[in-house]
């Protein structure tokens, strides 16, 4: 976009830079703030105050050309000037990228494949399994010597050359013999070890090893066994499906746990099937995203990515330095699922607008009751405060709702053929 000032708007300009400077500038001969703009002009030159006036200028004038031009902008634009003179004016160069034109193809009437995944037994006992080892307990040890399994609290001590080396010592570490967590070697070591004796266990760091100064090295560890624990697994019984949740009984828990895996797996069908008829669509339809949009989508994964790594106790800082990542190059990973979202993003925004699909009042406010009855009883103050949350959202909840409407059309209107699928318990099996 090209836009041409007067001199008389730069004028305008440079008198709001000399206003927003003057006080900041001290001229002999006058008090501090006071001076007039043609005696700063003289002492510093008279383009003094030009640049903080381009500044001024830049934003209204890139605001005011994107209204008039009705673009749909998604990056903050490039500027160049092209000509600027004070008796004359300046011309200023708008570059941005604009929000892509879908040219869509044929969304109804399409084929795909839906898995249809039956919740066995099998996948209920890998439920309750996993919340028997959550809520195991460890206890002491009756037996004295270390055996594969156990959780043995030591202390140790590495050496390298017969010298102790950074991070290489602990007291009244918990580790579990087997488990695989300390280099190879070292807990085979322990086995047989009694509580109270200390052993030198010998090994040898892996050539990847992440601190390079010990890659390959040779160590010797001193380690001490001060007490062995075992794993106490509760009996899955109605007493531990009290303890765990809120039924009385193991037929009901495994009940809610049943409905609970169809449920998710029919979301995660659902979420498969749309996915496959959307990429269907993104093949017969033509667009060109901008690389700014990608990359701006892509930023928003990533820092998505990171708050669930801290979830898991791990910084974004921690995180690159254990991978040897750096977050450009992690970013650039992102890219093409950033695309594929950006993509299916504009074909149901197509959709909605040829359909001409619209969404009430009604439908929003269902949306956000069926929000405050799945948050169960609320005070009445805490009530108040979730509703007001929920009507701030108004504008995203109609968003979603116009969106989920764009895909049930797509899926109605296609021919779905089902199939079976594996669960995951099986998989892992």
């Amino acid at each position: 976009m090209t836009v041409d000032i007067d001199a008389q708007t730069l004028e305008g300009a440079m008198q709001e830079a000399y206003r927003k400077n003057v006080k900041r500038i001290n001229i002999p001969g006058f008090r501090k703030g006071k001076a007039p703009r043609q005696i700063i002009e003289l002492n510093y030159g008279p383009d003094v105050f030009l640049e903080d006036a381009v500044e001024i200028l830049v934003p209204r004038l890139y605001q005011e050309a994107a209204r008039e031009t009705e673009i749909k902008p998604v990056d903050q634009p490039e500027v160049d000037i092209e000509q600027i003179d004070r008796t004359e004016g300046a011309t200023f160069i708008f570059t941005v990228d604009v929000y892509p034109e879908l040219q869509l193809g044929k969304y109804r009437g399409l084929e795909a494949e839906r898995e249809i995944v039956q919740v066995s037994d099998s996948d209920v006992e890998h439920v309750i399994k996993r919340e028997q080892e959550r809520n195991a307990e460890l206890v002491v040890a009756e037996h004295t010597a270390a055996q594969e399994g156990d959780f043995a609290v030591i202390d140790f001590i590495g050496y390298v050359d017969g010298k102790p080396f950074s991070g290489g010592a602990a007291e009244n570490h918990t580790l579990e013999i087997g488990s695989g967590q300390f280099i190879p070697g070292f807990e085979e070591q322990l086995i047989g070890v009694e509580v109270g004796e200390t052993k030198d266990v010998q090994v040898t760091f892996p050539e990847e090893y992440h601190a390079e100064e010990l890659a390959g090295q040779e160590a010797t560890f001193k380690v001490t066994i001060k007490e062995l624990k075992e794993k106490y697994m509760p009996e899955i019984d109605d007493e531990f499906a009290k303890d765990i949740s809120e039924y009385a009984t193991l037929d009901e828990l495994k009940a809610e746990i049943r409905k609970n895996l169809e449920d998710e797996a029919t979301r995660r069908t659902t979420e498969q099937l749309e996915n496959k008829l959307l990429e269907l669509i993104a093949e017969d339809s033509t667009v060109e995203i901008p690389q700014s949009m990608i990359e701006h989508q892509a930023g928003h994964l990533l820092d998505y990515f990171f708050q669930n790594m801290q979830r898991q106790g791990f910084t974004e800082e921690m995180y690159l330095e254990m991978s040897g990542e750096s977050r450009e190059s992690m970013q650039k990973q992102f890219e093409p699922q950033a695309q594929k979202q950006i993509v299916h993003d504009l074909i149901l925004t197509a959709i909605i607008e040829q359909e001409e699909i619209t969404v009430s009042d009604e439908d929003v406010e269902a949306r956000i009751q069926e929000s405050m009855d799945a948050a169960g009883e609320l005070t009445p103050e805490l009530e108040e405060r979730m509703r007001e949350y929920w009507n701030s959202q108004r504008e995203n909840i109609e968003s979603s709702i116009l969106r989920q409407k764009a895909l049930k059309l797509i899926v109605d209107s296609a021919t779905i053929t089902e199939v079976e699928a594996t669960s995951d318990a099986e998989e892992q099996e």
